[in-house]
């Protein structure tokens, strides 16, 4: 007979929910997040559903970015300021669910705050052009203005396991440094690293 051994869960333990339009969202699926090396249950994360995939599109979708330069700057800047300030319990996050030893799990979250600023500092840039047409004879005395936009659709981003902060601070930052929508879904090995991310944000 094989009995399931229970899972022992990290003195860390992390019960997350769905993050949907900036609200909490609990389910009564989740999955176990486990260190690969000890198989403590790290932490929780719950299991979306097709509803919960299709309400997180249709808010993402809805929503009109209207944040200016220096407030989406400053929110950049804000969190790189407190994941600086939270290295320590970040890093372990990162050890905990990945197996990274804490120097590289260190090393990572400073990378992390670093992605932060270059946002924060991308989202101030003047990112308008003007062309001169009147390069060839045809061109005249013309010029050709371009400037940015948001996208009109919803950005979706999918990160893979290695690195675990990192890859989500490369997608979800100039995201918001651009004033665009996004909905990410996490490694399913390491998810707890997201929602850590998410709520520096906020």
């Amino acid at each position: 007979m094989n009995a399931r051994i229970p899972l022992r869960d990290s003195e860390h333990f992390r019960a997350e929910q769905l993050r949907i339009g900036g609200e909490r969202v609990g389910r009564d699926r989740n999955l176990d997040v486990l260190n690969p090396f000890t198989r403590e249950r790290v932490g929780t994360v719950p299991l979306a559903s097709l509803e919960d995939v299709r309400r997180a599109y249709e808010i993402a979708h809805a929503y009109r970015p209207r944040l200016s330069r220096y407030e989406r700057s400053a929110i950049l800047q804000k969190a790189a300021s407190l994941l600086r300030e939270r290295a320590e319990q970040a890093s372990m996050l990162i050890t905990l669910e990945s197996g990274l030893c804490r120097k590289d799990s260190l090393y990572e979250i400073g990378r992390v705050a670093d992605v932060l600023v270059f946002g924060a500092n991308e989202a101030l840039r003047d990112d308008g052009q003007v062309f001169s047409c009147d390069l060839t004879p045809h061109g005249k005395k013309r010029k050709v203005i371009t400037h940015r936009e948001p996208l009109q659709g919803v950005i979706t981003a999918i990160t893979p396991f290695n690195h675990p902060m990192n890859q989500v601070a490369h997608k979800v930052v100039p995201s918001i440094a651009t004033n665009n929508r996004m909905v990410l879904k996490p490694s399913e090995k390491v998810p707890l690293s997201a929602y850590y991310i998410a709520d520096v944000l906020y």
